[in-house]
């Protein structure tokens, strides 16, 4: 089965909602609360507009990013800088696995191929 990348619409939601589950209010007992700094509505559509192309266990992990780099901070929070900043490592860090599988791929065909 397969499903269409989130449109613009459902990463503003997804975004919105994992912020509030990853960050504001994280579940289990042992979580803390991260506390966000400049991070509003303007940062958050921001990231809305550079996670296109993005999947939504993409969108999931990236608010996993952000929660442990808050958690690696004194008092857990997380910055506008740092908000960004694990945006664009995130990206690098796809476009990586996508080259990878890339050339998995062409070393695959090029190794199974007839040769004559």
């Amino acid at each position: 089965v397969e499903f269409d990348l989130p449109g613009e619409h459902e990463r503003r939601k997804m975004i919105a909602q994992y912020i509030e589950k990853y960050l504001l209010n994280p579940p289990g007992r042992w979580a803390k609360k991260v506390s966000t700094v400049d991070i509003g509505d303007d940062e958050i559509e921001r990231v809305v507009k550079e996670t296109e192309g993005f999947s939504g266990r993409a969108i999931s992990k990236l608010a996993i990013a952000w929660q442990a780099a808050a958690y690696g901070t004194d008092g857990a929070i997380l910055d506008q800088d740092t908000f960004f900043q694990t945006v664009q490592n995130h990206k690098k860090s796809m476009t990586q696995k996508e080259d990878w599988i890339k050339h998995a791929e062409e070393r695959a065909h090029m190794l199974t191929e007839d040769r004559k």
